[in-house]
């Protein structure tokens, strides 16, 4: 994830559970700002936050689902060889990955943050032991 997300606290780390709705006021914003369609603002932000546009769809559709927005049904896109259709319980299955994504980016931060902290730590621990090297020849 970029530094610039905006789905961060502050700290580098993303706040638990609110990644989905954080995607869902920005693409809203996008559409509202720059009058873009759905698509592009997911590609949009997906640029901007390094995240796939699939992903901030799911998001975005999740949190759609959760409030209540009427979305318009996609259009049939006919039958693909080899695929069996979709079925009622694909939608859970896609909330399913939606959330698994949306853990995987949240543990993602946090192991970026670790590893941070972790050369910052490094550092001072060589410092403090040059210190304690000339102290001791004191």
């Amino acid at each position: 994830m970029d530094e610039g997300d905006q789905s961060t606290n502050g700290d580098g780390q993303g706040r638990r559970g609110n990644i989905g709705n954080e995607i869902f006021e920005q693409v809203e914003k996008l559409i509202a700002e720059e009058g873009l369609s759905r698509t592009n603002a997911f590609a949009r932000l997906s640029e901007m936050t390094g995240r796939r546009a699939g992903t901030v769809a799911a998001n975005y559709y999740r949190v759609a689902r959760q409030r209540g927005a009427e979305l318009q049904p996609r259009a049939p896109r006919g039958s693909k060889r080899g695929r069996p259709a979709r079925t009622a319980s694909s939608s859970s299955v896609d909330a399913a990955l939606a959330k698994a994504t949306e853990a995987l980016q949240d543990l993602s931060a946090i192991v970026k943050q670790q590893e941070r902290e972790l050369a910052t730590l490094r550092s001072q621990a060589e410092q403090v032991d040059k210190l304690k090297s000339l102290l001791n020849r004191m």
